[in-house]
């Protein structure tokens, strides 16, 4: 398990950060049109004039798609959005890309609020609308008196499934982001929105649970599937 180590571990959070976007958009009109130049280019030194242009039309596309899927795994690995978790014999370092940094240790005894809903249903927006319909996020809200971290993933239902039928007292909470999205056609039009969430429901059952996925919309750190393992096992060692 992670919390073994010896070491601090190092996750970066939020590895699809707007600077990157915008690179990876940027890169793919750039690389689209070299694409499209070089295979007609190619197709015009071996004679086959005729067709260079729907050749260059139909591969430029897939061509600069692939390179730029490439490039986007190293920039991911090279350029870090500046904010994440680091796993420490005792605990955890939280960084933003404010460089505000905080942590929270065993000795300051936290809990910890486990929930997941489905991104199908509901108005999806920011990088919920970057992964596909079918999976699942899951997130951990860790506090410790004023102290509090929100960590979470995006998951394949296969995946998650491993987490959510755990039987060890880690339960994953149910919530429907369906009941407070504004579903209408109206807010269709108007494009994603955070929704105002009903006195309600923070009130309700599962208010606690929507108040830190309030907190998660604005403070929470994203973390790959992998990485997101290795934190729930280091928190595990924690919370017992």
């Amino acid at each position: 398990m992670t919390s073994s180590q010896t070491h601090p571990t190092i996750l970066h959070a939020d590895q699809e950060h707007a600077g990157l976007r915008t690179a990876v958009f940027v890169l793919l009109f750039v690389v689209t049109i070299a694409a499209f130049l070089g295979i007609q280019a190619v197709f015009r030194a071996v004679g086959a004039v005729d067709y260079a242009f729907v050749a260059s039309c139909g591969g430029a596309l897939p061509v600069a798609l692939a390179v730029v899927w490439v490039i986007e795994k190293l920039l991911k690995q090279y350029w870090p959005s500046g904010r994440s978790v680091t796993l420490t014999h005792d605990g955890l370092q939280l960084q933003t890309e404010e460089a505000a940094q905080w942590e929270i240790t065993r000795a300051h005894e936290p809990t910890a609020l486990f929930w997941h809903f489905d991104l199908r249903g509901w108005q999806r927006g920011g990088r919920e609308r970057r992964v596909p319909r079918t999976w699942l996020c899951l997130a951990v809200e860790l506090k410790s008196g004023k102290k509090e971290a929100v960590v979470y993933t995006f998951l394949p239902k296969n995946k998650a499934r491993t987490w959510l039928a755990r039987e060890d007292g880690l339960h994953f909470h149910e919530i429907f982001p369906r009941e407070v999205y504004d579903n209408s056609l109206r807010s269709r039009m108007g494009g994603p929105a955070r929704p105002e969430i009903p006195a309600a429901v923070l009130t309700g059952k599962d208010g606690k649970y929507w108040l830190a996925e309030r907190r998660r919309w604005t403070e929470g750190f994203e973390l790959p599937p992998q990485e997101f393992e290795q934190f729930m096992n280091h928190i595990q060692t924690l919370l017992n």
